[in-house]
């Protein structure tokens, strides 16, 4: 009997270690008590929300009508829990009150803030990025941060750099995090007409019901909130989630976190769908997480020709030897292979090579560049801005700092994207830009130098500022405007480098036509077509590099200066030819639609599309 007591004992013991569930914490804060602008529902959603967290097993930390202090020591308590809960544990932060956006940052107001202009946002806010930190610095699997803080906001009235609603957070400084807005960037969330907002109920409601992974559970949230608020609210998450997470567990399911196997393959191969929209179609749009649409970067080793070209009479190792026929020297293939950064420790200088061997090494061998600015260049930009300016600051070049960096293989497109290219998408995919959901626009004001709102500009009326054409450049969009129209077309947004590369090529110019700034030494009071500007980059195969407009490309700006992406090219409204170089960043925030912003195209490709072009230089 009691071998058969421990027997039973024995196979318990694996289904009890496979139900276990990985610790849960949770802080919640909820703002009503505003003296400035008072809301009705934050602390009873709060109520809510850590009512059904508890529920669903989560230890729940929280705070109504909070002071920044109080804020700040629940964020730190937050985050040391979640620290010592271990790397298995969920964190979840759930904030419902009044939030601003600030110059791409997202701030959480305390009830007590005394906000009279922009300089007082960090003083007396809490950014919301302190809560991304605090789960960085845990190392935890998985994190969720819920943000209902995009109701009408007294706050931002006295402050021009500041925006409606939300910003989007990057979601690349955690891995393993889900961040949703209880409506989509830039927009007014409904506060709702009960006790509680119809994020908030449908969220809730969703927790404790539906049995789905994290990313299906808030998708059907979001469809329950526009249909209870007539279209009016569109809910929104980004995310770099790894694994699948429930927050009520399918019935006779697998813990709720899928974690990564003893083998150390994650179970969870790419990351979940991107659910940026209620529709199928614009999710997978969206999905530039997943490797084809992500450029890279990262040094690989040098790519090396088949055995069957690289033999010959006389090979030596690896090296396309042939001995026999047309053949190239082997000097001038190390200097032309040295010039465009491809690995030749092959390559006899002694020997010479057959142009086959040369060229299929040539068309897949990854290259190894140089980019950004010397301290030469540098102080070269600042001499030049002054010649046009009195205003100049070395600050606005110093990120510009060389950078290495590996390229495979791709192909740019030769021109920016134009209004007939990008009408042909919408009509045929009924896709909406962010400008026409929430019926504005961004536009210089008259002093040239800040921006202001404009009512129901978008890419179709050039943002009420410029008349367009069919072969005016696509302007009025958002970088998610940019990458769905890429994913569309079956290509991407370029990295930072892979713009930056074909526009100045190996010779490093400083702009994207040459080395002299006079093509576009001033600003144009007219708007440029696609095929406008000199013969631009490797080849001069490329228009609109530099001049026509600013292009968004899939690099993120360095998270201390805002969590913006990067554009490049500057555009026809620039007066200062020191912000037309190839070099030159301009940060935007990732949801901000204006004037003079648009973005081209790339693919990855097995060969290098310049590979003609550099066999006619070699001999």
């Amino acid at each position: 009997m009691k071998r058969l007591t421990l027997l039973a004992v024995a196979m318990l013991m694996p289904l009890c270690a496979q139900a276990a569930e990985p610790p849960r914490v949770a802080l919640v804060i909820g703002n009503s008590a505003y003296p400035s602008g008072p809301l009705r529902n934050p602390a009873n959603d709060a109520d809510l929300m850590a009512e059904t967290l508890k529920k669903v097993g989560f230890y729940v930390i929280e705070r109504r009508d909070a002071d920044q202090l109080s804020m700040k020591r629940a964020i730190e308590e937050f985050g040391k829990r979640l620290e010592d809960a271990g790397p298995n544990a969920v964190g979840l932060f759930y904030y419902a009150g009044h939030g601003v956006q600030l110059s791409g940052h997202n701030y959480l107001i305390p009830t007590t803030a005394n906000i009279e202009r922009e300089g007082d946002v960090e003083i007396e806010a809490v950014s919301a990025d302190w809560v991304i930190e605090q789960m960085r610095y845990a190392r935890n699997s998985l994190n969720i941060v819920i943000l209902d803080a995009c109701r009408n906001n007294p706050f931002t009235r006295s402050m021009r750099s500041a925006d409606r609603g939300l910003a989007v957070i990057d979601v690349q400084a955690v891995t393993g995090i889900l961040i949703a807005y209880s409506t989509a960037p830039g927009t007014v969330a409904q506060d709702g007409n009960g006790r509680n907002s119809p994020y908030t109920i449908a969220l809730t409601k969703a927790m404790l019901e539906l049995r789905e992974p994290l990313a299906d559970l808030f998708q059907d949230v979001r469809v329950a909130v526009m249909s209870a608020t007539e279209q009016k609210q569109v809910p929104w998450e980004d995310s770099s989630l790894t694994g699948r997470f429930y927050f009520t567990a399918p019935e006779n399911s697998a813990p709720a976190v899928a974690r990564a196997s003893a083998s150390g393959a994650p179970e969870v191969s790419a990351p979940l769908p991107n659910t940026s929209s209620d529709s199928g179609w614009l999710s997978r749009l969206f999905g530039w997480n997943t490797p084809a649409a992500v450029a890279t970067t990262t040094p690989v080793p040098a790519v090396k020709a088949p055995s069957s070209v690289m033999s010959g009479a006389g090979a030596s190792g690896n090296a396309p030897v042939i001995s026999t026929g047309a053949t190239i020297s082997g000097a001038n293939v190390l200097a032309l292979f040295n010039t465009l950064g491809i690995q030749a420790q092959d390559i006899d200088a002694a020997q010479r090579y057959t142009p086959v061997a040369v060229r299929q090494l040539l068309e897949t061998s990854a290259r190894s560049v140089s980019l950004g600015s010397t301290h030469d260049e540098l102080r070269a930009a600042l001499e030049l801005c002054r010649q046009y300016s009195a205003h100049c600051d070395p600050s606005w070049y110093d990120d510009e700092i060389l950078r290495h960096t590996t390229l495979e293989p791709f192909e740019l497109d030769r021109q920016p994207v134009s209004v007939a290219a990008f009408r042909q998408f919408t009509d045929s995919s009924h896709y909406r830009t962010y400008a026409e959901q929430v019926g504005y626009g961004y536009a210089l004001m008259p002093d040239g130098v800040h921006i202001e709102e404009v009512d129901g500009g978008n890419w179709r009326n050039g943002m009420k500022r410029h008349a367009v054409d069919d072969d005016s450049p696509v302007v009025g969009v958002t970088f998610r405007d940019a990458a769905a129209y890429c994913k569309a077309n079956g290509s991407r947004l370029p990295s930072e480098d892979e713009w930056e590369y074909i526009a100045r090529g190996p010779s490093r110019k400083i702009f994207a036509w040459g080395n002299d700034p006079a093509p576009m030494a001033r600003s144009m009071s007219i708007a440029p077509h696609v095929t406008d500007g000199p013969a631009e980059g490797i080849g001069e195969r490329y228009r609109g590099l530099s001049g026509d407009v600013w292009q968004w490309v899939n690099t993120s700006a360095p998270i201390k200066i805002c969590a913006c992406k990067v554009l490049k090219g500057g555009s026809w409204l620039e007066s200062n030819p020191a912000n037309k170089r190839a070099a030159t960043r301009r940060y935007g925030v990732p949801d901000r639609p204006d004037e003079d912003s648009g973005f081209r195209c790339a693919r990855s490709v097995h060969t290098w599309p310049d590979a003609d072009l550099w066999m006619t230089q070699i001999h």
